[in-house]
């Protein structure tokens, strides 16, 4: 585990690149999310551009939700809920470690044994990504539709929780 310190089982990251307009979204939601009262078992963290080093991050939590932009040929904003599993994912060989992405660190989770209990992503196609901090106008406009679905599903994860304790 990073730091050797207990995580919290439910780890919400967002991701991307936060001065490419829309790519960043993930990170916006993130902080939008900092300032809500969130339930003792969550931890935030704006997992920015780092690809496979998010892998000590996730380690140590039994629930990750992923916050990310995705080209998918939709209108710009529209907003898809998957697991990794869900993904057909082109396999090519990489020749640098700078092109493993999000889902190539869910695999290595999964190989090291690290992976968490279960995977959601939230992800967004992008409208704009260029140079600039802000989202644009369609993509911005889904940030508080983004978090309201985040927060929805730590509820579902947190009865999830309480039925397995109770079985327990």
């Amino acid at each position: 585990m990073a730091g050797g310190k207990v995580k919290k089982p439910i780890l919400v990251v967002g991701v991307g690149n936060s001065i490419q307009m829309d790519d960043g979204v993930g990170v916006h939601v993130i902080r939008e999310m900092e300032k809500n009262i969130l339930p003792d078992n969550v931890e935030l963290f704006d997992g920015g551009t780092l690809g496979i080093d998010l892998l000590p991050w996730i380690e140590g939590h039994e629930y990750l939700i992923l916050v990310d932009s995705i080209k998918a040929d939709h209108p710009a904003g529209t907003i898809f809920r998957f697991h990794p599993q869900d993904i057909d994912y082109d396999d090519a060989p990489k020749t640098s470690i700078h092109q493993l992405g999000l889902i190539d660190s869910l695999k290595m989770c999964a190989l090291t044994g690290i992976a968490p209990r279960e995977v959601v992503i939230f992800a967004v196609q992008p409208g704009v990504i260029d140079w600039g901090e802000d989202l644009s106008p369609q993509v911005e406009a889904t940030v508080p539709k983004l978090v309201r679905l985040v927060n929805e599903e730590i509820e579902k994860i947190n009865l999830k929780i309480s039925a397995n304790l109770q079985e327990a």
